[in-house]
């Protein structure tokens, strides 16, 4: 039996991260800000009486305007990933596969795959969280 991927859309590319690394997917909507944040962390959502800490991975960076967030779970803690777009959850061998990463892609993109519209980048979610931290630091 596959797996299932979960699509989602950041500027003009598509990515995939296995289903499993997903606890949920909520709107981007009532994003409240924090004094002194600093990116990649865009604000927070009231996820159900929670306060879920939103990074944002998103080209434009801003942490306004429409967007989806996937929600990851860690340990014991919850954060949010800002996307443009989630697109769709599919059968792991819905994506044709295209090979491995190379080593000119970030580490946490694992494997390179073919949808209906070209090149889908299947990443490891927590690995691109981190990049992001990273790199902003």
């Amino acid at each position: 039996m596959s797996s299932g991927l979960i699509t989602f859309v950041l500027g003009s590319r598509e990515y995939a991260t296995p289903l499993s690394a997903v606890r949920e997917v909520v709107r981007l909507e009532g994003l409240a800000d924090l004094p002194g944040m600093q990116p990649p962390l865009a604000g927070v959502l009231d996820l159900r009486g929670t306060a879920l800490p939103v990074l944002d991975l998103r080209q434009n960076g801003s942490g306004e305007g429409r967007g989806d967030v996937l929600v990851l779970e860690n340990d014991d803690s919850s954060v949010g990933v800002a996307v443009d777009k989630v697109r769709a959850v599919v059968a792991d061998d819905e994506l044709a596969s295209g090979g491995g990463a190379g080593d000119e892609l970030p580490s946490y993109v694992v494997e390179v795959r073919r949808g209906a519209e070209g090149p889908v980048f299947l990443v490891d979610l927590a690995a691109m969280v981190e990049a992001a931290r990273a790199a902003a630091r």
